[in-house]
């Protein structure tokens, strides 16, 4: 599968969760209110985290050990799927103790924590099995999965809205069976037979190489999610409802770095001559600058539209809107610029740009929000999210020795490579 056709794929993927994701969010945002929004929102994040990183790197270092050691695939596989299991059940016992002692999550009753761990495990292998994907370039064969069980989950959405019976808990419980799917569709279709395997030596080299990257993957999570953490903790559950309409907006600026990601990635474990490995990063930076930059200057008028769609009750969410839009120019060009040093063995490049902006974000939150209340918040990320893109394009000159005119200066080759390339 050529590179373009990766990434056409993975546009027609996001543009479909985008229309069809806009009015289902539409819908759930009436039906639950800024409240029951801000409920389900929060508790979406927290399963999210658990799932994304609770295997603390082993998922990080799949394509790695998969496309760059002469390691057994089907050896890989069991391991890592084991451990996997393992962890999931650890976590999801941590959560329960934690629950049942009023220590975690006192507010939700068992039905979202049982419907939570369900998420861990189906998230943890997921991803799992989208690397192997992403590893052998198949990533059109992986969106037809992806979106299947996205149309699903949108499906019963809409049912539930019709009759009458969408609320915090069923809401929750459509992410959680489209996470379920995602990871039966992907599993079933690997190509693989699981039998359990434990491998020491082989966990070993995989954390050593995947736990740079799941530090740097924590940091990056936080940095895009702890604004709305402090805002929940600041300012209470309402203004977080408000606020993460303007996330989710802004979020959608991430529509084309999340449909060159996975397949950039791809390419560049499947490339071997130096020179064309350069030139397919450089010209995918600079697209994606002037695509993002394009994006955001359609966005920011548009978004005045949110009280229309969404009700008066959501129109503190325009300014942070606008602002966020601007900042995820920057933070688009960062989530593509990683890819790079994924494939050349340097996560911890990553590591310290992810770090050094999520304490940037974390300082001016506790500065900015009491003063100015999630506008406030909307700087803090803003702000950190223009050091995130510049902090890695001054990496990518100095460093990789990249001129400023292969990283920025758009020209007609540069869409032409785009187009005839495979």
């Amino acid at each position: 599968m050529g590179y373009r056709a990766n990434i056409t794929s993975n546009l027609v993927n996001q543009i479909l969760h985008l229309v069809i994701g806009a009015v289902t969010s539409i819908l759930a945002s009436r039906v639950l209110g800024p409240e029951g929004l801000g409920f389900v929102a929060y508790i979406i994040l927290i399963f999210t985290l658990l799932g994304d990183f609770g295997h603390f790197g082993l998922n990080n270092a799949v394509i790695f050990f998969k496309k760059r050691k002469e390691i057994n695939h089907s050896h890989l596989y069991n391991v890592n799927v084991t451990v996997l299991i393992i962890l999931a059940t650890a976590i999801s016992c941590i959560v329960l103790i934690l629950r049942s002692n009023s220590w975690f999550l006192s507010e939700y009753n068992y039905l979202f924590i049982l419907g939570g761990i369900i998420f861990i495990f189906s998230d943890l292998l997921f991803s799992h099995y989208y690397a192997w994907f992403v590893g052998d370039e198949l990533i059109r064969e992986s969106n037809r999965f992806i979106i299947t069980s996205f149309f699903i989950k949108s499906g019963i959405i809409i049912l539930l809205w019709l009759t009458r019976t969408l609320n915090p808990l069923t809401y929750f419980y459509t992410s959680v069976l489209g996470m379920m799917l995602n990871a039966i569709f992907l599993g079933t279709h690997t190509g693989e037979r699981f039998r359990p395997k434990i491998d020491l030596s082989l966990l070993k080299a995989e954390y050593s190489y995947g736990g740079i990257i799941f530090l740097a993957s924590c940091c990056d999570f936080l940095h895009y999610r702890v604004d709305q953490l402090m805002i929940k903790q600041m300012l209470g559950i309402s203004y977080l409802g408000i606020y993460s309409i303007a996330v989710t907006l802004a979020g959608l600026m991430f529509l084309l770095p999340s449909s060159i990601n996975s397949a950039l990635l791809g390419k560049l474990y499947n490339t071997n001559d130096k020179q064309q490995f350069r030139q397919v990063m450089s010209q995918t930076y600079k697209l994606t600058f002037w695509f993002c930059l394009i994006l955001s200057i359609i966005g920011i008028p548009l978004s005045l539209l949110i009280p229309l769609f969404y009700g008066k009750a959501f129109a503190g969410a325009i300014v942070s809107t606008q602002i966020l839009l601007v900042g995820t120019i920057f933070a688009s060009c960062a989530q593509v610029s990683m890819q790079y040093f994924f494939s050349t063995g340097q996560p911890h490049i990553h590591l310290i740009a992810t770090f050094s902006t999520l304490m940037v974000n974390i300082g001016l939150n506790l500065w900015l929000i009491p003063l100015k209340g999630i506008t406030g918040a909307a700087i803090a990320s803003c702000i950190s999210y223009f050091i995130y893109g510049v902090l890695y394009l001054i990496i990518f000159l100095v460093k990789e020795k990249f001129s400023i005119n292969e990283m920025l200066a758009l020209s007609l080759s540069d869409l032409k490579n785009l187009k005839d390339r495979r």
